[in-house]
């Protein structure tokens, strides 16, 4: 009996030692700012640009990243103009922080919408766990010869081991 409880000891304090080793791997990092997006190890994360005017047709655009559980990533965004245009598009980019550097490993969209105000696209996306990811969005709507366009970006997002 004393061998066994030594034993689940043993096992526990492992368990317990590599727990912290994936948790520190993130908190290497949790809170820098890389190209404007602050490291976090929030599960929801969402940004848009309604922060001012963007153009006589485009009003903003949001995007969202979400985490779903078992490496699964919910991407999702949308355009949102203040009147119907012939196009409305929205773009998602889907990046990984590598040594430092964003790197695209997911592009959602091109969608484009005709004649409305309004466009989103969303989609669950696996992804390698151990790195921080991020959404970066591009927003535009199209009326005769106007073009009007917006970026969006979200903070990083730890997705453990």
């Amino acid at each position: 009996m004393k061998r066994l409880c030594k034993i689940v000891v043993s096992v526990l304090i492992v368990c317990m030692c590599l727990t912290s080793m994936v948790v520190q791997a993130a908190d290497d990092q949790l809170g820098m700012v890389v190209d404007g997006s602050v490291l976090t190890d929030k599960t929801e994360l969402s940004t848009d640009t309604r922060s001012g005017a963007r153009g006589t047709y485009l009003s903003y655009g949001s995007a969202t990243l979400s985490n779903q559980g078992n490496h699964v990533l919910n991407m999702s965004g949308y355009t949102s103009c203040y009147k119907t245009s012939d196009q409305v598009k929205v773009t998602l980019h889907l990046q990984r922080l590598v040594n430092g550097t964003w790197v695209t490993v997911k592009t959602l969209g091109t969608k484009i919408a005709y004649n409305t105000s309004y466009v989103s696209v969303s989609q669950n996306v696996t992804v390698t766990g151990g790195y921080y990811y991020r959404i970066s969005g591009s927003h535009v709507a199209v009326k005769g010869k106007i073009t009007e366009s917006t970026s969006s970006s979200t903070d990083g997002m730890w997705v453990s081991k």
